[in-house]
């Protein structure tokens, strides 16, 4: 098992375990795993980046449409929306690797 899949089963991980317990410096998990999995897909296959920031501006979008299930619309929706916040951080390393490209050409 590569690094970018140990991140990415964190990544999940995170996202579901937040949504049912607190997480202390939640933010800065968020934040740290997302960058993480952005900066290591991009290495890894640089045809997926466009594939990335489309699933982020989609997943924000629809990240709280759940929300009026009955029982368990909220959990999906949290589970969804700290998803969202780790993949926007993904997208932000995509975006500052494709920055790092352009300027080390």
């Amino acid at each position: 098992m590569n690094t970018l899949k140990i991140v990415r089963l964190l990544v999940l991980a995170v996202a579901v375990i937040g949504a049912f317990a607190t997480i202390p410096e939640v933010g800065l998990v968020h934040v740290a795993l997302g960058l993480s999995m952005g900066v290591l897909s991009d290495q890894a296959d640089k045809d997926n980046r466009m594939f990335l920031l489309v699933f982020a501006v989609a997943l924000t979008t629809v990240s709280g449409a759940a929300g009026g299930l009955p029982i368990i619309g909220g959990y999906v929706s949290a589970i969804m929306g700290n998803f969202s916040v780790m993949v926007n951080a993904a997208a932000l390393g995509i975006v500052l690797m494709v920055i790092k490209d352009r300027v080390t050409e």
